[in-house]
C-alpha cells in the first residue's frame, strides 16, 4: 500500500473553493474512479481555511504512477498554478 499525504496552502485562495473546483473540474471523482486508489479524501482545518490535506491510499506504487500519468491528472497542476495553490507532497509505503 503506498500512502500519499499532500499539503495545499495558498495566500489567496480559500480550500472549500479549490476543493470545488477540484470536484468541477473532475479530478476528484475520476482519481477515485483509478484502478488501485483505496483512498482519496480531503480536509481541512476550521482555522486554517487556506490549507488544506489530501490523503491518497493506493494499492502499489505501479497503481499510483498509472494515475499520474492519465490526462485528467495532467490538468492538476495547471488547476493549482491558476489557483495560486501550491502542494507539498509526502509518500511512503505501508
Amino acid at each position: 500500500m503506498v500512502i500519499c499525504n499532500c499539503l495545499f496552502t495558498s495566500e489567496t485562495t480559500d480550500m472549500k473553493d479549490f476543493y470545488k473546483i477540484l470536484c468541477n473540474e473532475g479530478l476528484v471523482e475520476g482519481s477515485r474512479a483509478d484502478k488501485g486508489n483505496v483512498m482519496y479524501e480531503f480536509f481541512t482545518g476550521a482555522d486554517e481555511p487556506k490549507r488544506m490535506m489530501l490523503i491518497e491510499k493506493w494499492e502499489s506504487f505501479e497503481d499510483l504512477q498509472a494515475h499520474s500519468e492519465t490526462e485528467l491528472f495532467q490538468k492538476f497542476r495547471p488547476v493549482c498554478k491558476e489557483n495560486g495553490v501550491r502542494s507539498k507532497l509526502a509518500m511512503y509505503e505501508e
